[in-house]
């Protein structure tokens, strides 16, 4: 009775306040096979109308045929069926990943799985607790190795945009993806233990600002000692995301950067700019912003920093520009938008004995870190700006 109804729950509504989260993994890729490796704990598989277990380290090769699934092992065929569902029964239950076609390197999850044909491929959906998801949201966006308070002020962060962004791919029937546009997600860190530690030292806390909505959770990988006002790289300006000097992560090597383009291809640029280049000389294309800046002038016309680095796919929208004859040299600082959390200098703060909550209050103003619990569930979302939490660039 209790794999039954486990079973059914698997089919209802994720809400905001669960603990059980649905990500659509690998859903970048049409998948057509796949090999499922239970590889912890024990498992059992729905089948339509039946549940058999599934033996440790069993190898299942899940295939689409037509619009169903079709299920088989070395062994035997069980046949297809519109919905095939791996269930974990212990609450330490992983299992192996590996998509066939196309070939994908292989990956291991925690907790459940369900199977589906939709969208012309086969859908796998990852049924798993909230926390373990963070922590390997956390691996994801920090990397292995780090200092535990830089895990818990990402962890904080990874958690505010979840339950703001529960419901992001609803009409597709699951909450999240494993892409970057939705937080990225490799399945369980190797360094699971150490990392989940420090995810349930800050469970179920969220970051809010001074009203307790809560904040859009940006971070980046380096400012260049210098945050950006939100509305300098979009367009909503939100109070806690203001621009504060930071000299942590001014020694990271990713804090400086050189950049040399053509002046061929400059002044093409700033020509759909609408700069009259046959008018430009060296002296206008030079610039030399001692602070980060916003706008790159030529003549004029004021340029977004960000819009050229779109263009030219820069590491960072602070830079200066140095004219040579057939060239332009572009000095610049620091790596992703700018905007939030940077990440190296979140870890320099922790290796300095900060903690999670001041390295939170440091790059964000005015806020608050409290419990899901006392935030209106109505409220759980976040202020409207259309980006990632990280950056698209990076």
């Amino acid at each position: 009775m209790r794999v039954v109804l486990y079973s059914f729950l698997l089919f209802l509504p994720f809400l905001s306040n669960s603990q059980k989260l649905s990500i659509s993994v690998f859903n970048d890729t049409n998948l057509n096979t796949i090999l499922v490796t239970p590889t912890k704990g024990e498992y059992s598989m729905v089948l339509g109308d039946s549940i058999i277990t599934i033996k440790p380290l069993q190898i299942l090769y899940i295939s689409r045929q037509g619009d169903s699934v079709l299920v088989r092992d070395e062994n035997q065929s069980y046949g297809s069926f519109k919905r095939v569902t791996l269930i974990g029964q212990t609450g330490d239950d992983v299992f192996r990943l590996k998509p066939i076609i196309p070939a994908k390197p292989a990956r291991l999850y925690d907790d459940n799985i369900t199977f589906y044909v939709e969208f012309n491929r086969i859908m796998a959906v990852n049924i798993i607790d909230r926390e373990k998801y963070i922590a390997a949201v956390v691996l994801a966006e920090t990397g292995p190795n780090k200092e535990p308070e830089l895990y818990k002020a990402q962890a904080l962060l990874a958690r505010t945009f979840t339950v703001t962004h529960i419901d992001k791919h609803q009409s597709e029937g699951f909450n999240l993806c494993d892409q970057e546009h939705c937080q990225a997600y490799k399945g369980r860190p190797e360094a699971f233990q150490e990392i989940y530690d420090a995810v349930l030292d800050v469970k179920g806390l969220i970051v809010v600002d001074s009203s307790l909505k809560p904040i859009s959770a940006a971070f980046h990988a380096n400012c260049g000692g210098q945050t950006a006002n939100s509305e300098d790289v979009w367009i909503q300006a939100l109070p806690y995301l203001r621009s504060v000097n930071d000299r942590y992560c001014t020694s990271a090597p990713n804090a400086r950067w050189e950049r040399t383009i053509p002046l061929t291809e400059w002044k093409k640029f700033l020509a759909q700019q609408g700069v009259d280049t046959a008018k430009v000389t060296r002296d206008n294309l030079n610039f030399y912003p001692k602070e980060r800046p916003k706008y790159y002038t030529v003549l004029g016309v004021n340029i977004a920093t960000t819009a050229v680095r779109k263009y030219f796919k820069l590491r960072s929208a602070w830079f200066t520009v140095s004219a040579g004859k057939s060239e332009v040299r572009l000095s610049g600082k620091g790596y992703g938008h700018g905007v939030g959390m940077c990440q190296d200098g979140a870890l320099v703060m922790a290796q300095r004995g900060f903690t999670c909550d001041k390295i939170i209050q440091f790059y964000f103003k005015d806020v608050q870190i409290i419990d899901i619990s006392k935030v209106n569930l109505d409220s759980l979302k976040p202020d409207t700006l259309e980006v990632k939490p990280f950056d698209v660039l990076q």
